[in-house]
């Protein structure tokens, strides 16, 4: 897909793949998933309630690689993601982005710089 000047790569073809919101896994199982079928590397950004544990087994089964999730329960809100995309965009690394999103959480939930750090994580 064509926006302007940019290109937007969709139908199986994204480099990061985002999910912001409730984390079922904790409710219910879905069966497994089938991987992407290619040697693509796809990254994922995964901002629920404890969602390292909850969708880890899913994303590796995909074969994408955890950029940021977290570790415990949180408010999965929008100025997180727009703190980690930008540094996706800015090309920094997972734990710059991992800083990023932190310090966006503790500005908006007031938690402390220490307590938003051990929130996020990068990679398994």
């Amino acid at each position: 897909m064509r926006s302007g000047e940019v290109s937007i790569a969709i139908a199986g073809d994204a480099d990061l793949v985002v999910y912001v919101g409730h984390d079922a896994f904790m409710d219910f199982q879905v069966p497994p998933i089938a991987g992407a079928g290619d040697d693509k590397l796809r990254q994922t950004i995964v901002l629920a309630c404890a969602s390292k544990s909850f969708f880890g087994p899913y994303i590796r089964q995909t074969g994408a690689e955890p950029l940021l999730w977290t570790t415990g329960l949180m408010a999965p809100e929008a100025y997180t993601l727009k703190a980690a995309i930008d540094g996706w965009i800015a090309h920094e690394d997972d734990q710059a982005i991992r800083r990023r999103a932190a310090q966006a959480y503790d500005r908006y939930q007031k938690c402390g710089a220490r307590a938003a750090l051990r929130l996020f994580a990068t990679k398994w």
